[in-house]
């Protein structure tokens, strides 16, 4: 389980024998940003931004969207404004058409997350409806002590992804 405390480094999860998703610092830095600490913090979320290695089947996550005034936040509640996807285009274009979507991200007020049946369907919408490259989305939950992330295919598969151990 990661310590969510003190100095961070990339988060590596394995997705496959031959792919893992990789977060780099400032993405994890973002994301932990807006944790629900206390009782009177609202959910919050995004997007990730980030490239398929051409090297390897690995994923890396770049950067992050953050809470737009546009969006609609509550404790237990997060609805993602269109901002994002405007946002994310702009970055596309701005990064000569390399900077990939690569799925969604989003908080709960729970120390170890977990995916609510809403999160399950807006993900599933996200695979029916969004343009994306390859052939599944990540959905990362930040809770107050753990990161957890979750795929899901385009044939339908689900399933939480395994962090790496760090090395040393």
């Amino acid at each position: 389980m990661q310590a969510l405390q003190g100095s961070l480094m990339k988060l590596v999860f394995r997705v496959s024998n031959n792919r893992r998703l990789i977060l780099v610092e400032e993405a994890v830095e973002q994301m932990l940003m807006f944790r629900q600490r206390s009782w009177c913090q609202s959910e919050a979320g995004g997007v990730l931004l980030g490239r398929h290695l051409l090297d390897t089947d690995d994923v890396v996550v770049d950067e992050v969207t953050t809470p737009q005034k546009s969006d609609r936040r509550s404790r237990f509640g997060f609805f993602r404004s269109k901002k994002h996807s405007t946002i994310a285009q702009r970055r596309w274009s701005e990064e000569a058409s390399t900077l990939a979507y690569l799925g969604l991200w989003h908080t709960h007020p729970e120390r170890d997350p977990t995916p609510s049946g809403v999160d399950r369907q807006d993900w599933k919408q996200a695979l029916a409806k969004d343009t994306f490259h390859g052939d599944m989305l990540f959905f990362p939950i930040v809770g107050i002590e753990r990161i957890r992330i979750w795929a899901m295919t385009t044939d339908g598969a689900f399933f939480e992804l395994k962090e790496e151990e760090k090395n040393g």
